[in-house]
């Protein structure tokens, strides 16, 4: 049955109720019915019952609580049911929940309605739901109900008539999505689309053109698309030829300059046209793309091929295009300064006509034939026969099928990287440091000549293999690996190992092969720094005997002060006692342990290297035969004692009394080394160091030396031990044996002297000291034996500079006793203003080295400005210009050691005033 007759049914239905209803109120109100009337009411209600029951619609009836009353045979083919199952459900499994809630939600509004008083009684209420048919599965249903009413109208049921629309609504649905379908495509296509009748107005238009234009859809349609949306600049004139083409349906398409309304910015489109019939007239459908950016790139390749084309020119490289016939299409002008040919010789040629030698022609012939062949770029390296090298690139163009078309060459001139890469390779050779390249797996794969004087390994056998072998164990190659292989790409001082199993020191430095990241591998350069270590050691050895220098020599400089006050108050009152005075002893003892002490603190002195030397030219082979007996006597009988001296031994610059201690101290450390009994050898000679010699050996100066060689059979040093031995105070004899002062002793010494010490020494083997003093060419002195002279005092004013108070008062004590006249001072310039004041009256100089503002070396240089050849002693604890100066007193001047006797100043003194040169000096 078709809706139109469903309606029709039910309207009828409807009328035929309307009927019965108004028949049935008629026979109430006339009692019995008679027997035509009963049958005329019976033929009605047969009729009624035949065109619902042969319905194809569901007709029901419902109570007020949707209760089923009655139910039509249609039910069975539309839902599945019987009638009598029909009758005995209930709505839930008929309807899905979303459709219950709305069948009760309407029913609930007209039941409101009802109870207002307000319902239309003519009112039918219309639903589309979805409803289970018996199998389970569902169909759309239009319902159609309204209220069954008494004579007063009052609403006793629900009549509803049940269609089923699944098709309808599914024919429905179809067409709405393919409404939304082509209304998406419509609005979301790239083009703005507008519809528009022959004077322009607007009928319609998609999304894109109110994006496009910038306007709302209110506005589009209220527009004009030639006054609204059109730049001024257009050609109206055409227009109308051009609408009129389309009317006739000619497809039309031109460029157009349009306007957005919002700010008058201009834009290009294309625009084509198109007839179409829209509401049974013709209309035109414009499809407007926006071709601004297409203008854009237009301008932009043009401009690009431009630049190409200068770029192409006036580059560096030779450009060439060649086709499949090996024939140039393109030769820019560079290659002309490569060839010698120009450029437009190349045109339509091919290698071998161009006439080039055949070790290049056939190169390059293979080089173009293989990028045609196998579609990739080829590289060609060849040397023109002026010398000059080139390199080539032949990069394939392919067609938009992906076949080759042509292939470009672009050759560049490599004539200087050549002989970079000669140099680079000479360099490689040549550099004293080991030079290698890594793969990213860090494997070798090459390495300079020079690894094989630093690892013992050709760089043959190191190819190809983990640098592994290079170290001691795993985790030291681990932990180089980890050191050089950071972000930074840090240099590392590294313990490496040598074929022969010894180990070295280098420096490692890592570099990316490609510059950016170890992909592409690394370089290495690899530093021997043993040697650079072991003078690192040296100097740190040398500037910790530096530090205990300056330590010792400031301890000996204050000890030597008060040790001066001690003896020489000790001197005093010596002279004051009898020999036979039982107090006499007692300070002699005094006396002894103050000339002991003196004896240390020269050690120190000794070895901190602040004593104030007297140097002369020295013998010696003169010395070891003045101290020969004293040596035997020294090292003992069960020590056998050789002596080898050259004969013709060179001259030395010394102090006498310093290498006689160096000699002593040497042979006593020999004897301590051999407490059973050996063999010591003092050796002399002549030797020379030369530039080789000193590069091998680190500890060597160049020049000419004089060796002194003491050697002994004893129990050796370790390395340790070796390290430590000229440190003051270290000794490894037992406790109270040793001051440990002997060998720092030596070490000061030497070093004052500028010469050089070295030790050989192995545990069980001996020990041999090599002290190298400077030779000079000056001969030897003569040193006569000075008779002791008696001691006598004077009548002569002695000026006395000394910053020590206590020192100063028992220096002018011993000089008044003796009958001198003392002038003093407290410092060098106050010792010269005393002499500007009682200049003519001092016969002799008393000087302390160092003092507070001027020290007595430079207080003695300005009074010899004013009187030269005045008589001058210098009285020494140790000179802090010993420091950096190295002071040393001339042969014109008497130094006197601190702390001294008063009968060695006094026979000083007078030495100096009566010596014969000093006669007639005072003026």
């Amino acid at each position: 049955m078709k809706m139109s007759d469903s309606n029709q049914l039910y309207q009828e239905l409807i009328e035929e109720n309307t009927r019965l209803k108004k028949r049935i109120q008629e026979f109430e109100e006339q009692g019995n019915p008679t027997e035509n009337r009963k049958e005329t009411f019976l033929e009605n209600e047969a009729l009624f019952r035949f065109i619902v029951e042969n319905s194809l619609d569901i007709i029901s009836i419902f109570d007020l609580n949707l209760q089923l009353s009655y139910v039509s045979p249609a039910v069975s083919h539309i839902l599945g049911f019987t009638v009598e199952e029909a009758m005995e459900q209930t709505l839930d499994p008929i309807f899905p929940p979303e459709s219950l809630e709305r069948i009760r939600s309407a029913f609930a509004e007209e039941m409101q309605q009802e109870a207002s008083g307000k319902a239309d009684p003519t009112r039918v209420r219309i639903l589309e739901v979805e409803a289970y048919k018996t199998d389970g599965s569902r169909l759309w249903m239009e319902i159609r109900f309204s209220f069954l009413r008494n004579r007063e109208g009052k609403a006793l049921g629900i009549l509803a008539v049940s269609q089923d629309i699944s098709h309808r609504y599914q024919v429905e649905q179809a067409l709405r999505e393919s409404e939304a379908y082509l209304r998406t495509i419509f609005d979301n296509t790239h083009d703005a689309i507008f519809i528009h009748d022959v004077e322009g107005n607007i009928l319609d238009c998609n999304q894109r053109r109110l994006e496009l234009y910038g306007i709302t859809r209110d506005q589009a349609l209220s527009g004009s698309i030639v006054k609204d949306f059109s730049a001024p600049d257009n050609p109206f004139e055409k227009l109308p030829g051009l609408w009129k083409r389309a009317l006739e349906g000619e497809p039309v398409s031109f460029e157009w300059k349009a306007k957005r309304p919002k700010d008058g910015s201009t834009f290009d489109m294309e625009v084509s046209l198109k007839r179409i019939v829209l509401g049974g007239r013709p209309v035109i459908l414009s499809n407007a793309r926006d071709i601004s950016a297409h203008k854009a790139w237009e301008a932009a390749l043009r401009e690009s091929e431009e630049k190409f084309r200068a770029l192409v020119e006036n580059c560096g490289d030779g450009i060439l295009r060649i086709d499949r016939n090996h024939r140039y299409l393109y030769a820019n002008s560079v290659v002309t300064e490569h060839t010698g040919i120009p450029a437009g010789n190349f045109i339509g040629k091919t290698i071998h006509e161009l006439g080039l030698p055949e070790e290049i022609g056939s190169p390059w012939y293979n080089a173009v034939e293989q990028a045609f062949c196998s579609g990739e770029i080829q590289r060609l390296i060849f040397q023109f026969p002026s010398g000059r090298w080139f390199e080539s690139i032949h990069i394939p163009e392919r067609d938009d099928t992906g076949q080759v078309k042509a292939v470009i060459a672009s050759v560049r001139d490599i004539t200087e990287h050549k002989k970079n890469e000669v140099m680079l390779a000479r360099l490689f050779q040549a550099a004293p440091l080991v030079i290698c390249a890594t793969n990213s797996r860090r494997i070798i794969t090459k390495v300079n000549d020079f690894a094989f004087k630093t690892f013992g390994y050709t760089p043959e056998e190191m190819l190809g293999r983990d640098p592994a072998f290079l170290y001691f164990n795993d985790q030291d190659y681990q932990d180089a690996a980890e050191a050089l292989y950071t972000p930074d790409n840090p240099t590392r001082e590294l313990r490496m190992k040598r074929k022969n199993g010894q180990a070295i020191w280098a420096l490692i430095s890592r570099s990316h092969l490609n510059g950016m990241d170890t992909s592409d591998g690394s370089i290495v350069v690899v530093q021997d720094i043993t040697t650079r270590k072991a003078l690192e050691e040296q100097l740190r050895q040398a500037q910790k005997m530096e530090a205990i220098g300056q330590l010792a020599g400031g301890v000996a400089h204050d000890f030597n002060n008060m040790l001066q006050a001690i003896l020489g108050y000790t001197n005093i009152v010596l002279h004051m006692l009898e020999p036979d005075d039982k107090r006499y002893k007692k300070l002699m003892e005094v006396e002894k342990a103050g000339e002991k002490a003196a004896q240390l603190t020269r050690q120190l002195l000794a070895f901190s290297r602040r004593q104030v030397l007297k140097l002369g030219p020295l013998d010696l082979n003169q010395i070891i035969d003045d101290l020969l007996k004293m040596l035997r006597r020294l090292i003992g009988e069960n020590i056998d004692l050789n002596l080898v001296t050259d004969k013709a031994l060179w001259t030395v610059n010394a102090d006498r009394g310093q290498m006689e201690q160096v000699l002593l101290n040497l042979c006593v450390n020999a004897r301590d080394a051999m407490p059973d009994g050996g063999w010591l050898s003092i050796e002399t000679a002549n030797v020379s160091f030369d530039e080789d010699y000193c590069v091998r050996h680190d500890w060597a100066k160049p020049g000419d030396y004089v060796l002194l060689s003491i050697t002994d059979s004893g129990c050796g040093m370790d390395e340790e031990t070796k390290q430590r031995i000229f440190e003051p105070f270290f000794t490894t004899k037992d406790q109270g044996r040793g001051t440990g002062l002997g060998l720092a002793t030596v070490y000061g010494i030497v070093r004052q002297h500028e010469g050089m010490v070295y030790v050989y020494s192995e545990v069980g083997k001996g020990t041999r000291f090599n002290v190298y003093l400077p030779a000079i060419e000056k001969p030897a002195d003569e040193i006569p034996a000075e008779a002791p002279e008696p001691v006598s005092g004077g009548p002569e004013t002695i000026l006395l500079a000394e910053d020590d108070e206590p020192l100063r008062f028992l220096t002018e004590e011993i000089l008044k006793s003796a009958g001198y006249r003392v002038l003093t001072a407290v410092d060098g310039e106050d010792a010269l203003r005393v002499y500007r004041e009682h200049g003519q009256e001092i016969d002799l100089l008393l000087l302390d080295v160092v003092m507070p503002r001027k020290g007595g070396h430079e207080a003695c240089d300005e009074i010899r400005t004013i009187r030269p050849g005045i008589p001058c002693i210098f009285m020494s604890g140790y000179s802090e210009d010993a420091i950096s100066k190295n002071f040393v007193v001339e042969q014109e001047f008497r130094l006197i050691q601190k702390p001294f006797k008063s009968l060695d100043l006094l026979r000083t003194l007078r030495q100096e005033l009566d010596h014969p040169q000093r006669e007639g000096v005072r003026e």
